[in-house]
């Protein structure tokens, strides 16, 4: 689900923040909060603020999108302090009180602002105000195709120049995996967006050689979760293909637990750009090490419970650890919750021992 916050300084930018807000909150993926300055509120459900400034940090990073209902100027100085990198801002759509035009003010592309924009336009009966190069000359862009399916940009600078040679109107083909378990809807997602996908084998030499075609030095984009050696001018997107299980002993530290995960990913020649999440027991869930270590690597983590891993162990005849078991109720985190948080019965990587800590790593197979 995600997060949007409307903020309005004037009763009719109030009125139309609520307009929105209800049309918002009629989808189920949408959770919508209102701000409205004191004195100047709609009446309707909202909370309230006498200056934006002390808010607008924990707006910025609290919300998945933000619309301001006034002044381009005001919100441009606003946010300015805490604007980071297109891969963590926040979409920021701009609208007058009165509902002439919508304007994409920033990350447009990964963070969904362009076509929230247009889709906030249509129904106010704004005119759309989207500045970025690929939507102006009508090309599909990459990145949007990322935020779509939920890939990560290996290279931003890539990115950049990927973009650049689209605009200038230079073919970039389009490469997907085709081991990649949900092959057929990244396919499907892709042709909506008028984006052709050209299946490749990387296991092959004939796959590798597909993507080189036009030269080393020429513009493409490739989907893969694997370390593929490519030209300096190929973008590389990562699909969220695996989780990472994690068990661990009591204060390890982050050192080590960095180390036998990017060992493990390296076995199995994958990218941490692919992993969807960590997953460990819910004893860890206070381990300073393994936290430290998973926010460093940017990712998610989850923690099951011993009543959640035990019945799975049981029907999935997954081997224990005596010594484990009498310590925290279950034989075997690793794999377990490398395979519970990936819904899945495919390891990519069994359970590996390193000092103090091991790894599994699992194949996602459900959404």
């Amino acid at each position: 689900m995600e997060s949007i916050a409307i903020i309005s300084v004037t009763v009719h930018g109030a009125g139309l923040g609520q307009k929105l807000r209800h049309h918002f909150e009629a989808d189920s993926n949408y959770e919508v909060h209102c701000f409205e300055k004191e004195g100047r509120a709609s009446g309707d459900t909202a909370e309230f603020f006498s200056s934006m400034k002390p808010h607008m940090e924990t707006w910025f990073k609290s919300y998945d999108k933000l619309l301001f209902i006034m002044a381009t100027g005001i919100v441009v100085r606003m946010i300015a302090p805490y604007i980071k990198h297109k891969s963590e801002d926040p979409a920021v759509v701009v609208m007058d009180e009165q509902g002439h035009f919508a304007i994409s003010l920033l990350s447009g592309h990964l963070g969904g602002a362009n076509e929230w924009t247009a889709d906030i336009a249509q129904f106010v009966g704004a005119t759309p105000v989207i500045t970025t190069a690929t939507d102006v000359n009508g090309i599909p862009a990459p990145d949007v195709l990322a935020r779509k399916l939920g890939f990560k940009v290996e290279d931003f600078s890539t990115l950049r120049e990927v973009n650049s040679a689209l605009v200038a109107g230079e073919r970039v083909p389009y490469y997907i995996d085709d081991t990649l378990f949900f092959l057929h809807e990244y396919e499907a997602v892709a042709k909506a967006q008028g984006i052709e996908l050209i299946r490749f084998n990387p296991h092959t030499v004939t796959g590798k050689a597909t993507c080189e075609t036009g030269g080393e030095n020429a513009a493409r984009v490739v989907i893969t979760d694997l370390l593929l050696p490519f030209g300096p001018r190929t973008l590389v997107l990562r699909p969220p293909t695996m989780t990472v299980g994690i068990g661990c002993r009591r204060d390890t530290p982050k050192e080590l637990i960095l180390h036998a995960v990017n060992d493990s990913l390296a076995n199995v020649n994958r990218s941490p750009k692919s992993v969807a999440s960590a997953a460990s027991v819910i004893v860890k869930a206070d381990e300073v090490g393994l936290l430290a270590a998973v926010r460093e690597l940017q990712w998610p983590i989850h923690f099951f419970t011993q009543e959640e891993m035990a019945p799975f162990i049981e029907a999935s005849h997954i081997e224990e650890s005596n010594f484990v078991k009498e310590t925290i109720g279950v034989g075997n985190v690793c794999e377990t919750t490398a395979l519970l948080q990936a819904k899945s019965q495919t390891l990519l990587q069994k359970k590996t021992v390193y000092p103090q800590t091991t790894v599994a790593i699992a194949q996602v197979q459900s959404k």
